[in-house]
């Protein structure tokens, strides 16, 4: 359903849709839309004047409720009636009442609820008590649908807004403005608070007892597993805007988003990265590491014998294969329960190297991102002075700065791993250390290398060291200083 009231159907198996333009002779603001089994799908039209529950059928033919006056209509429900017969009942926001409309397309209300309604919630097993929401009052308040008298309030702490409940109608959630949601223990009548990262609207709760929840700000869903107490996040894309929940007949989570104008589905298994990223390697060569997953159910239970594909994007590697595809099967015990590990991957180009995993049964991805492929290095062309020459010591003394070079190739890329030469030229004017003459030093991985202390002889006078790398054609000398 659009913002404007126009209603559509999506078919999960096809992929196909249509959206119908909204109904003629009613305009206005649409928050809230039922499907009532063998009577269409409804919602519910706030005009500026006049405000009309609203029908549609398969076809896209539109029939129209009116309701005296003007009232937005945050949600509905269906519930029944105290001869059995089902009706979908709306709170009427601005008018603090609820409006029932029959099969037969008789619409009704019920007395002013003086301190103001907002959400509503029915349990199936439950559908002659209607849970209501009452932000003005900061509580909750029910409505017997068969003496037609609301309760005492209770009181939540927090205004509450949307509200949700299990089908056995023993857990009923609660949102609020801030960013907390309730959970209310309806028999033993206890709230439990989670605290979560925005404020939710569009609350649901799954056959499995999960609370699913939209975010009011963020561009995420989230949800809280039965008997948790902490909330997780699914992000849903930026810009996305999630607008509404809803469960396909075969249990598959769908969620609105009113960015993107699209559907988008929710898949209850997750893939994560759990070791791999964060890599180097040079092309030509291997990365040191596998990449590793865990597939998992959203309470965290380890799947096995899972088909995992790691797929090589834009061609920057292979695996040992020699394909940028390969095909894994999660571990089936310990340590490797629900965990899949690629072979090692071989370079081929310079880079960002991008790897995606994909858990084909489950249909939830995990990506490596922060792979790279560096040019292959050439072998050492020469040394590159960087520090270290021309200081002044007295006689005995060490020198305060180590001498500093780079080794670098012909095209003045770095040299990790070449050893380099430091010799004293002249005797007895200088030691390193254990009074050697000669220190060898390996260059690092960005091609430097420093030499070890250098400490003054006992004469006066300046003299050099000579740096180089061993079968290259260009050496230094540094000249040092004694007083």
């Amino acid at each position: 359903m659009t913002g404007e009231g126009g209603i559509g159907y999506f078919d999960p198996r096809s992929h196909s849709n249509t959206l119908f333009p909204p109904a003629t002779g009613v305009t206005g603001r649409a928050d809230a839309i039922l499907s009532w089994p063998g009577h269409g799908v409804w919602s519910y039209v706030a005009g500026a004047g006049e405000s009309a529950f609203v029908r549609c059928d398969q076809d896209g033919n539109y029939q129209v409720r009116y309701v005296s006056g003007s009232s937005r209509c945050r949600a509905l429900a269906l519930a029944q009636d105290e001869n059995g017969g089902n009706l979908i009942v709306a709170p009427l926001v601005d008018r603090s009442l609820l409006a029932f409309l029959e099969p037969g397309g008789v619409v009704e209300t019920s007395q002013v609820y003086s301190s103001g309604l907002y959400g509503i919630a029915v349990a199936e097993q439950d559908p002659t008590r209607l849970w209501l929401s009452s932000p003005e009052s900061r509580a909750l308040v029910t409505y017997d649908m068969v003496t037609g008298r609301f309760s005492q309030p209770v009181s939540v702490g927090a205004e509450p807004q949307d509200l949700a409940i299990s089908a056995a109608g023993d857990v009923l959630w609660v949102a609020t403005t801030g960013n907390r949601l309730y959970r209310y223990a309806v028999n033993d009548r206890r709230f439990t608070q989670i605290d979560i990262p925005s404020p939710a609207h569009r609350l649901l709760v799954s056959g499995d007892g999960t609370l699913w929840f939209a975010s009011a700000v963020g561009d995420e869903i989230g949800y809280v597993l039965p008997g948790e107490g902490t909330a997780s996040v699914i992000s849903t894309g930026s810009r996305s805007r999630p607008s509404g929940l809803a469960l396909a007949g075969d249990g598959d989570l769908w969620v609105a988003l009113a960015g993107d104008s699209a559907l988008q589905r929710v898949s209850r298994h997750r893939l994560a990265v759990q070791s791999g990223d964060h890599q180097t390697a040079e092309v030509g060569q291997r990365f040191p590491e596998p990449l590793v997953v865990k597939a998992t159910l959203l309470d965290g239970t380890p799947v096995a014998q899972q088909r995992i594909e790691f797929s090589v994007q834009a061609g920057s590697a292979v695996f040992e294969n020699g394909k940028p595809i390969e095909i894994r099967r999660t571990g089936t015990a310990g340590e490797e329960l629900g965990v899949a590990t690629s072979s090692l991957l071989k370079a081929l180009k310079e880079g960002p190297c991008v790897v995606t995993a994909r858990w084909t049964e489950g249909d939830a991805v995990a990506s490596f991102s922060r792979l790279v492929v560096t040019p292959e290095r050439g072998v050492a062309d020469h040394v590159r002075y960087v520090s270290g020459a021309g200081q002044t010591v007295p006689a005995g003394k060490s020198f305060d700065e180590p001498m500093t070079v780079v080794v670098e190739d012909k095209n003045g890329n770095p040299v990790e791993g070449a050893e380099v030469t430091f010799k004293i030229r002249g005797e007895n004017v200088a030691t390193f250390p254990g009074g050697k003459d000669t220190a060898k030093v390996k260059s690092g991985p960005d091609g430097s290398a420093e030499s070890p202390v250098l400490t003054a002889g006992d004469r006066p006078g300046v003299f050099s060291v000579r740096v180089w790398v061993a079968k290259t054609a260009v050496s230094l000398l540094l000249d040092q200083t004694i007083e």
